[in-house]
């Protein structure tokens, strides 16, 4: 639902009247009384949780508008629609279809999930409507394991302020539960369905075992905790398990985060990366951090990087990952020695 609140340009009736000045939101909530109430249902059921609450408000805002406000809206949409195609509507669901009906189900749905975007899973969609109170009284009622499978399906930000709302030793244990998950069984997801809303699906109902969790969501998820209780929660989980602690906090200082180094610092690591390793990570750089990178070096040395980056064949993603974690090894190195400093996420956990 379009977030424009700017009020629109004042208008006159013929007597010279004014309308009062409604806002992008009061006119979808206006439209949204107009319809029949099946019709609203369907359009409440398209948005985020935080597109119902603030349109339900908007509502209850304009029960009591006129009828020139109402026609106001109405000529306000027309103008903001008149260009829109219905091509997009529910074109998924079209797609999904007419592939179905041609290829047969198995072939069609192995086709697709090469080219079709990917759409989130139902219970990613049925945690957006979950509080976080809520939810962390669910996860510290539930098994870890069926708890760390649920919160692999949250956002990292929601999962880590979700947490924080439960004991600090429950958190160590889920981090490390979510990074250590492998495949997930279909009934396992089942249930997953089944602690989030009644009308829950059968195992059978559910696509087959999937591959959820992992070192990198543990890492996106400590991440996203306030500096202090990430420390704590990585001292937890290197009680548990070193290997898995280490692992967890490779992920978490990642080759983007070398924009959070001071120029000086930056160009102390890049003397000690070898041009072969530099080159190809490069390739994979986001331009504000490459640009800082070549700041950070002399001018010729800049230019030369950049005309082997111009010249060198195209790499493989997995090689400039390989690389880029070269970097970061050396960078870590200088980090546990004292050579340089990060301020940032990451580092603060290194």
């Amino acid at each position: 639902m379009a977030e424009a609140e700017t009020k629109n340009t004042e208008v006159s009736d013929e007597d010279g009247a004014q309308l009062e000045l409604i806002t992008g939101r009061q006119t979808a909530a206006i439209l949204m009384l107009l319809f029949e109430d099946d019709e609203a249902a369907r359009i409440l059921e398209r948005l985020e949780p935080q597109e119902v609450e603030r349109l339900g408000e908007a509502m209850f805002s304009v029960a009591d508008v006129d009828a020139m406000q109402i026609d106001g809206s109405l000529e306000r949409f027309l103008q903001l629609t008149r260009n829109q195609s219905m091509l997009a509507y529910k074109s998924d669901e079209k797609v999904g279809r007419v592939f179905r009906q041609a290829l047969g189900t198995s072939r069609a749905e192995t086709m697709m999930n090469r080219f079709a975007p990917k759409r989130p899973s139902n219970i990613a969609e049925l945690l957006k409507w979950v509080p976080h109170k809520d939810l962390a009284e669910l996860v510290a009622n539930e098994p870890p394991q069926i708890s760390a499978v649920l919160i692999s399906f949250m956002t990292p930000e929601a999962a880590a302020e979700m947490l924080q709302l439960v004991p600090s030793d429950l958190q160590e244990e889920l981090v490390y539960r979510v990074a250590t998950l492998g495949p997930v069984s279909a009934h396992a997801l089942a249930q997953i369905h089944g602690l989030l809303e009644s009308n829950a699906p059968s195992a059978e109902e559910i696509a087959p075992p999937m591959e959820i969790g992992g070192v990198m969501d543990s890492a996106s998820i400590v991440n996203n905790f306030p500096k202090q209780l990430g420390r704590a929660v990585l001292k937890g989980v290197t009680r548990r398990d070193r290997k898995i602690a280490k692992e967890i906090e490779d992920e978490m200082f990642i080759f983007a985060d070398l924009i959070n180094l001071s120029s000086k610092d930056l160009g102390t690591v890049v003397r000690k990366v070898d041009t072969a390793i530099l080159v190809p990570a490069l390739r994979g750089a986001s331009s504000e951090l490459k640009a800082k990178i070549f700041a950070a070096m002399s001018k010729r040395a800049a230019e030369t990087i950049q005309d082997e980056i111009d010249e060198a064949p195209p790499q493989p993603m997995e090689a400039v990952r390989d690389a880029q974690k070269g970097v970061i090894a050396i960078a870590k190195v200088m980090l546990d020695n004292g050579e340089i400093n990060m301020s940032g996420g990451g580092a603060d956990y290194v």
